[in-house]
This record gives C-alpha cells, structure tokens and sequence, in this order.
C-alpha cells in the first residue's frame, strides 16, 4: 500500500489525513498544536497514524499547511533584516501609497503599519536601469562589498534586494547576489526580480522585504518537518501548500516563503472544490470557521477566484493567492458590552487557553461557544469518549453575568444575541465574497468547513438567503484533506505595460510564450510524468484611466508544449475583460476608455493523480433507527416555527442513512465537528456521505 499524507497546523488542533492512494481509503488523526513548536505536532501527528496501520515506511509523500508565516507576519515575529535600494530611494517604504484603508474618515486616526526594515537598516547603491531595461548607471560593485561586510560585521542574517526597474533587467541584483555569496555567504538573500517580476516599487519592495524576514525561521522550520519525517523511519518528500492553491517542494517555500502566507485556508478551498464536484456543486461559498477566525471563499464553475496579490493585515502582498476574506469571528469569539447596551462579538479571542468557559480551562467570558452551550446546540453526544467535558454551567455563569445581567434579558436571549451578531458578522464577509465582486449569493451553495462552520451554517445561509447547505465528511479536518487533491504549482510573471491601441502583437507574443515556457520548465522540473505536465496562461488587463487590474485566462492545456497567443486569442481576451469587469462592478467603459494589458502571467502544472472519493456504507436505513437520544436545543422563532426549547434528535455522523430526507431541526455530531439542522430545513445524505440540507 502506498499512502499520501496531509497534515495541517492551526493554533489549537493539528489534523492529520492519511489516504491510499490505490483505494482511496482514509484515515484520520487529531492531535494537540504545540505552538512553542509546530514541529513537534507535526511529529505527533506523524506518529499517530501508525496506530491506523499507516507504516511511515509506505508513505510516498507528505504535504504540509502551515500558518507559520502568517502568524509571524500577524505577530511581527519576524528575523532582523537589512534592505539595499538604489540610490536615492531609501524611503521607499516611508513612501508607500496615497490611499489609506477603510472609510474616508480613516484618515483622521490612521496609523502607517509599521516597517517590516527600520530605516537605518536601508542601504543605498549606485546603480541604475532605465524601464526598458537598458543600463543608465552602472552597478557600484565596490559599494556592494562594503555593504555585504557591513551586515556580516553587524550580525544582520537577512538581507533584501530591491532595485529600481529589476522586475525589467535583474542584471544588478544578481551582481549583488553574486558579491553576497563572496563576502557573507551564509546570509539569506531575497532578490525582488526573483521572487516577483513586478512593476510597482513599493509592492514589489515590501513583498520582498517580508520574504527576507520570514527566511530564517522558514528554514530552520522545514528542516525540523524533514527530519521528523525521517526520524519517524519515512523516505517521503515533504511538500508545502502555497497561497495559490498549489504545491511546492519545501527547499522552495523556505526561500520563497511568503507564498505560503494562505497556506492552511487555500487547502482547504481546494478540498470544497473536490467535494462539490462529486455532488454536482460546482458553485459554492466556503465557509472555514476555527476558534479564532473565519475564512470565506467564492467557488464559481468548480474553481476558486483568485487574486494576482493579495493583503495580510497591513501589509499588500505581491504574489498569487486564492481570494479569501478573513474575519476575527471563530468559535473563542469573545462576547462583551461596548456602552450600555450594545452587543459585541470579536473580533478578540479566548484562544485554546483559557479558551471558553464551557471548556473549563479557566475561561471566564462569554463566547460564541458558549452561547452554543447555553442553547443546547452542542450535546453530550459530541463529547465522544469523554475525552472533552463541556461545563454547561460555566458557560451559563459567563454568558449571564458578562451579558445577560447587563443587558436585563435572559440567558436564553442574551446567547441568541450573540449567534445572531456573529451569523451577521460572517454574513457580511460573504457578502463582500460575493456581492462586492459582483456575485449573487442565491445561487450559490454554502459549504460549511471547520470545527465551527457547521453550528452557523443554515443561519449564515438564511441571511444570505441561499437555500442550500453542503457539509463535507470530516468538516473540522477539510484543509488537511484539501492537501491531498491539489497539484504541484509554479507561478511567473512578467510586468507588459502597453495600451490596446498600441501593442506590437509579435512582441506580445514573444512575451507570452517566453513565460509560458518558464512556467512549464518549471513544472518539468518536479519530475512528474510528461503527460501530466501543463500550463494555465494569463492576461492582467485594466481600463487605462484605472490604477488595479483582472486577471483573464487565456489557455489552459497539458500537451507539454507552450502555445501560441492568437490574434484571435489575444482579442477574445480583451473581451472578456469587459465582461468580467461589468460582472464585477457593475459597468463598462468598452468603447470609452482603451484596454491596457498590464503583465503576462503563467502557472506551471505538475498534476498528482486524484485518490478516488469512495462511496459510504451506511450502518441505518432509516433516520429513526440512527437516532441516538433527543436533547433540549433553544431555538430562535421564525415564520412557521416557534422559538424556545426544542426536543431535537440527535443523529452521529458515521450512522446516517443515505438518500433518506429528514427534517428539522436535528443535531449531527462528530468528534471534529457538529451540524445544527434549523427548523425550516430538510437534509439528506449522498452516496458520498455528505450532507445536502436545503431550506423548506
């Protein structure tokens, strides 16, 4: 037996998903973080799938979602590092942009984030290329040396490389790294034009500077994963999901690693793409609730939207990523009364500790599943072998004292509160999925992932007012999963600035094909089966009064060979831009305004083979016969219903029946997770095991 492994790191829990690849039989494995040292659960994990019968020996290959980066940058727990600029732009980071985030009013109270390089850490050299790429001023070798020995004399491990117009000709760059390797050989050395051939000084500048940072730690991170991997008797590679939804070896995230900064919630995207598919829902909205955060994303025709950069916290982030919206709303979400008598909840967290009062960790506010607790939404039934108690009185204390008492209403009420604020909350970043890109909501289905996701589900989706609900197997261990049905993936690009009036179509073309070529020479370099090597190609265009771009793609094919851009192509693309454009916002300047072509894009495609998704062998025939208790659940009341408590059946996952309809309201439970079936819904399950809700 051959077995593929993904193991995902978050803050509280880190899953593990063992499949055979011949079979497509699963095994899954939970076991605590150990945030100190994720290594050290990614060993754990490890080693507990021997108990499933997985010998490490048999593993082919290990793939890995890791927040790592995201919480450094997150924390600003990153390595000292140094940045040469030319001469000249040493503020370039001081500089920024123009435009602050948020309101207008933002401006009044705004604070710049702070620098990821202090500013007496900015070198200068002389040196300079024009745009075109031509050499204005030649390269100061001498200056570089000194400035090498200068880091190494002060201890400074990273060093970033920005110079002005490299995106167009690295030649100086590569001369600095070239002097670097010379003087002070052990330093991590990030090149801009290596890591995004971009223009935009500022972007390409900070990214780079962000990847320099995150070097050392990366580093040293996944060497402890490859040795633990070997400590526990394996031969397998280990591979690092990307923040654009493909795989990487992990000699290539440590020296990249900013495109990891998705790592864990692109995975799990992926995993709802695979599930949607086989129940013939090719549209969806994800919705990965933990304990700390919720991440939403937007699935049209079986694949995700993605973005050429993307943000995290402060910081614009000049490399691929899957278009997620993140919010503070998860599970430990903190309940609290801001004046007299107004309703919060988060964006702060309990965490893992003290985490909820119903966990009885020493938790004393009320949090979001605590008001699950207080409602009855979470059962004994869930607890399993009684590994885990939750303390219903605890969490009736914190959610009467810190809200209830307050505000002159019941404990019952005041918990309603919260789920209703937080359903809210979680609305408004699907709408800003959706909606604000241009999407109609009601057509698409929700796909409820995470620990959490599956108590808000049919909430979230009455007020996004969708009348389907689709919940995966093992939700709380969907981005482990995740990193199994993906493939290995290369991204280039290549800055092409031209207006539509004025491209040279034969110079566009020989853009176009020099970048798919890397991209594919990329792919081939994986060392996967030629037939199963392509390449998806990309257009950036923009309305050239506009300063931001979509992305259209062009080509996708897996003949080996890069090809041709078309006039007929090159055309067609232009107008799709125009209707992508009105899709998304709402208008067209086609005809008004010329289209400007901003790069030239590619992906490299090393395509694994999918292990099959196999059918299920339901244990009951009938929802009665799978029924394992009823529980008192509080409801909210609504047309059709009345509120209060509730005598509701509660049904374990792994005893459902399969396509037999039942209606609401129900409690599915598992140990990663639970599914809270409303009143004004009916559910049923496929041949796959997942669960099809959707409203009467």
């Amino acid at each position: 037996m051959t077995w593929r492994v993904g193991i995902d790191i978050g803050g509280t829990f880190t899953d593990v998903v063992a499949i055979e690849e011949e079979t497509g039989r699963r095994v899954y494995e939970k076991v605590p973080s150990t945030p100190r040292d994720p290594s050290e659960s990614f060993a754990n994990g490890l080693g507990g799938l021997t108990e499933h019968g997985v010998d490490a020996t048999d593993t082919a290959m290990v793939m890995h979602g890791t927040t790592v980066a995201t919480n450094a940058i997150l924390e600003s727990k990153y390595s000292e590092a140094g940045l040469i600029v030319a001469q000249g732009h040493r503020e370039v980071l001081e500089c920024a942009r123009q435009t602050v985030p948020g309101g207008f009013g933002n401006i009044a109270y705004w604070e710049k984030p702070p620098r990821v390089v202090p500013l007496e850490l900015v070198r200068e050299v002389k040196g300079r290329m024009a745009h075109t790429g031509d050499e204005m001023v030649p390269l100061d070798s001498g200056s570089v040396r000194a400035l090498a020995e200068e880091f190494k004399s002060m201890g400074i491990e990273a060093v970033a490389v920005s110079l002005l117009n490299s995106y167009r000709n690295p030649g100086h760059e590569e001369a600095v790294r070239a002097i670097f390797a010379e003087v002070y050989p052990e330093c991590y050395l990030t090149l801009s034009s290596e890591l995004s051939r971009e223009y935009r000084e500022y972007e390409r500048t900070l990214s780079t500077c962000l990847n320099t940072a995150l070097m050392p730690a990366l580093t040293r991170y996944v060497k402890q994963l490859s040795g633990a991997i070997a400590d526990s008797g394996g031969k397998s590679e280990l591979f690092v999901m990307q923040s654009n939804g493909g795989l990487v070896r992990d000699a290539d995230i440590a020296t990249q690693p900013i495109k990891a900064v998705l790592s864990g919630p692109a995975a799990g995207v992926l995993a709802a793409c695979a599930f949607g598919q086989v129940s013939d829902e090719p549209d969806l909205i994800t919705l990965d609730m933990g304990g700390t955060s919720t991440d939403i994303c937007l699935i049209e025709n079986g694949r995700p939207h993605m973005l050429a950069e993307g943000k995290i916290e402060h910081y614009n982030i000049k490399t691929p990523m899957v278009d997620i919206t993140t919010l503070g709303a998860g599970g430990g979400s903190i309940a609290t009364i801001v004046g007299d008598d107004s309703l919060r909840v988060g964006p702060q967290s309990a965490g893992a500790s003290p985490g909820p009062a119903a966990y009885g960790k020493g938790g004393t506010q009320a949090t979001v599943t605590d008001a699950h607790v207080v409602l009855g939404r979470i059962p004994e039934a869930t607890l399993g072998d009684g590994s885990i108690t939750v303390d219903r009185d605890a969490a009736r204390k914190a959610v009467a004292e810190n809200i209830a008492d307050k505000l002159g209403v019941s404990p019952e009420e005041a918990a309603l509160g919260i789920l209703r604020l937080a359903s809210e909350n979680m609305a408004r970043g699907i709408s800003l999925t959706s909606v604000a890109r241009g999407r109609d909501p009601r057509r698409f289905t929700l796909f409820p992932f995470g620990g959490a996701g599956g108590l808000h589900a049919c909430r979230c989706a009455e007020i996004m007012q969708t009348g389907k609900v689709l919940v995966p197997l093992a939700p709380g261990l969907a981005c482990a999963e995740g990193l199994l049905m993906t493939d290995l993936r290369t991204d280039a690009v290549y800055t092409y600035v031209r207006r539509e009036d004025e491209i040279d179509l034969p110079e566009l073309q020989q853009a176009y094909r020099k970048i798919a070529e890397e991209a594919l020479a990329a792919a081939r370099r994986e060392g996967v089966e030629q037939q199963r090597i392509g390449v998806e190609t990309f257009l950036d265009f923009r309305y050239s009064s506009q300063a931001y771009e979509i992305r259209v793609q062009v080509d996708s094919h897996f003949d080996g060979d890069a090809q041709e851009l078309s006039e007929e192509a090159w055309n067609k693309a232009i107008e799709q831009f125009h209707d992508a454009h009105e899709r998304t916002y709402g208008y067209s300047y086609k005809g008004q305004d010329p289209v400007e072509i901003v790069a030239v894009a590619a992906a490299g495609i090393g395509e694994l083979r999918r292990p099959p998704i196999n059918e299920i062998i339901p244990t009951n025939t009938t929802w009665a016969e799978a029924n394992i208790g009823d529980t008192q659940v509080f409801f909210e009341s609504k047309a059709g219903h009345e509120g209060g408590w509730v005598s509701t059946p509660v049904y374990p996952r792994d005893g459902l029946p399969v396509g037999v309809s039942t209606s609401g309201p129900a409690i599915v439970v598992q140990e990663d997770s639970t599914f809270v079936l409303e009143p004004g819904w009916s559910m049923t399950v496929d041949k796959n095991g997942q669960i099809l809700a959707t409203r009467d």
